[in-house]
């Protein structure tokens, strides 16, 4: 799209450049080929928006400056998540440095075991099986025995109960731990029958009878060369494997093997063969680039809805600003016509002193934007009562055309009281003023009801809480 966008003339005032103009020309190609305006938008409301808020002629000029800038949002959002997802799912292929290495990294002495999920793949990248593996931690010494409290026992007691109900009936692996956290010590099991379940808890299946087997287990607890000792019955029995438990006990077993060959080393080198058949390991890792490019698609399309949003909040600001300055404005044709001058020479005051102010810095107001407008028209030979109706229309508010028709009326029938009826005028409009003033305080006491009424929760939370507490 970019080698077809590159001809694409941008309008003339829109001067952005660099990368930013690359895809503004991709997003006016896109404008063009494709019935946008049709489908996607709000058709003739957006267009009077423009026309209001820009005082533009040529309309289809500002139309195309706005839909290419809303499209070209689309495009960076899409292009975005497009190469964040692809580079988060190259990362998932590759792995870790599991998949370079196939080692095994051990935490330092100290530092505990930490668990991690395994893939095990053929040299051709098919999946054998998956497996979850504990990888101990780096022994150097004998660790020094730790300090035992009475009620570890108890929470020993369900620790190693792991997923099973009761010892009456123990069908997975049991949780032989050496450390429980919060407690300094160290546990040592004695198994009395390491045919059925390892020592760390895992159970040999294929070695549990059909009617289960009995186990007792004595967990140590040593410190500082005291030991407790800790006495536990279990009952184990026997359940089917599936395929895909059978594939993950025979690749933990090959693992445990090479874990139990290199305690001592800092790494635990992964086996390479499974059934006869190479395998290469890699960590599992969630790829969630699907995700990312999902949320930055639907991210894209909500600007561009939102885009249109923002145009009509900028009506509403207009209108906003124009009923609050009108009070000021018949204030000021009122004190310019009781000082002799004419409507027209009015005008032409209110516009100067407003172009002066805005290139001082002022703020831009929307009402003389529209007399600026008037002016040039009445410079174009427009005639004035014309000038004053389409002054009234464009600013599409019931004050301002109540002013126009005022307005024309007076150069129609020549009326000699129209400094008395702009005066009632100006009064009239600073009452309603002050009565949009006083419906705006009351809109924000009803706004702040809700903050009000969590204060006073948490006010009374701090005075009941102590005096439950002293009973």
């Amino acid at each position: 799209m970019w080698i077809f966008a590159r001809k694409e003339e941008l309008p003339s005032d829109m001067e952005e450049n660099g990368i930013s103009r690359e895809f503004l020309k991709i997003a006016l190609f896109i404008f063009k080929k494709l019935p946008i305006r049709d489908r996607f938008s709000f058709g003739e409301k957006v267009r009077s928006y423009l026309r209001t808020l820009g005082n533009r002629k040529n309309v289809e000029k500002a139309e195309t400056e706005y839909y290419i800038r809303k499209i070209s949002i689309v495009l960076i959002m899409a292009i975005a998540g497009s190469f964040l997802s692809t580079l988060m799912y190259l990362s998932t292929m590759m792995g870790t440095d599991v998949y370079k290495t196939q080692e095994l990294k051990r935490n330092a002495c100290g530092e505990g075991e930490y668990e991690t999920e395994l893939v095990a793949n053929d040299k051709e990248g098919k999946e054998i099986g998956e497996v979850k593996i504990v990888v101990g931690e780096r022994l150097f010494t004998e660790s020094e025995a730790n300090e035992m409290f009475d009620e570890a026992a108890e929470v020993l007691q369900k620790t190693a109960l792991g997923e099973n109900e009761s010892f009456d009936r123990v069908t997975e692996d049991l949780k032989l731990v050496e450390k429980l956290e919060g407690y300094p010590f160290i546990i040592d099991w004695h198994i009395d029958d390491y045919e059925v379940i390892h020592y760390d808890g895992r159970l040999e299946k294929e070695n549990i009878p059909e009617g289960g087997a009995v186990v007792n287990l004595v967990a140590e607890f040593k410190y500082n060369g005291r030991i407790w000792e800790q006495q536990l019955s279990a009952r184990l029995f026997r359940e089917n494997m599936t395929p895909a438990e059978k594939i993950e006990f025979e690749l933990r077993e090959l693992i445990k093997k090479a874990d139990e060959d290199s305690v001592n080393s800092e790494i635990v080198e992964l086996p390479q063969n499974y059934n006869d058949e190479a395998i290469v390991w890699k960590e599992k890792i969630e790829d969630n680039s699907l995700l990312i490019l999902v949320i930055t698609l639907i991210g894209g399309a909500a600007s561009y809805i939102l885009k249109d949003k923002e145009l009509k909040k900028g009506i509403e600001n207009r209108a906003f600003q124009m009923l609050n300055d009108y009070p000021q404005l018949v204030s000021q044709l009122v004190l310019y016509l009781g000082a002799g001058m004419t409507m027209r020479n009015i005008f032409e005051k209110l516009a100067q002193d407003y172009v002066r102010k805005s290139k001082n810095g002022g703020k831009k107001q929307y009402v003389y934007e529209e007399i600026i407008v008037a002016v040039r028209e009445l410079s174009s030979g427009v005639s004035e009562a014309a000038v004053y109706e389409n002054f009234g229309i464009r600013c599409q508010s019931r004050q301002y055309t109540r002013l126009a028709t005022l307005l024309s009326q007076n150069l129609r029938k020549g009326n000699s009281e129209m400094l008395k009826i702009l005066q009632e005028e100006s009064q009239k409009a600073f009452e309603e003023k002050m009565d949009r003033v006083r419906k705006i305080g009351e809109e924000a006491g009803t706004k702040l009801l809700l903050p009000m009424i969590m204060m006073l929760v948490i006010v009374m939370v701090i005075i009941m809480i102590p005096a439950y507490l002293s009973f």
